[in-house]
């Protein structure tokens, strides 16, 4: 009962936080919609859970314990979400490099125009 409880609150926590870094506009709108939904489903998840609606969905998945299936798919999520930061980051830095490269394309252009 003491872990349904923890599990609430954290929940409820991280809708709070969530909404606050959208008012204060911390977030791009695509990472606000997916954190938003996550933390709507982590209420929704920390609601049902006490009431044994995860047990047939954690049975059929061979999870004896099932707050542990959410933790389970927590996981994954944060595994999923850790490689699509890993791939925007990646492109960023491309697109840094090519910027550099035009940068100092266009500086060397104006540096080497004859003086009227």
């Amino acid at each position: 009962m003491k872990g349904d409880i923890l599990a609430g609150i954290i929940s409820v926590v991280l809708l709070m936080v969530t909404i606050r870094a959208i008012r204060q506009r911390r977030l791009m709108e695509t990472h606000a919609v997916l954190w938003l939904s996550v933390s709507v489903v982590t209420v929704l998840l920390s609601v049902a859970l006490p009431f044994g609606a995860f047990t047939p969905l954690a049975h059929f998945f061979g999870i004896a314990y099932p707050p542990d299936m959410v933790l389970v798919f927590g996981l994954f999520f944060f595994a999923l979400f850790t490689f699509h930061l890993s791939v925007s980051m990646s492109r960023l830095a491309a697109r840094e490099r090519v910027l550099a490269q035009e940068i100092a394309l266009v500086r060397e252009m104006l540096n080497s125009e004859p003086a009227p």
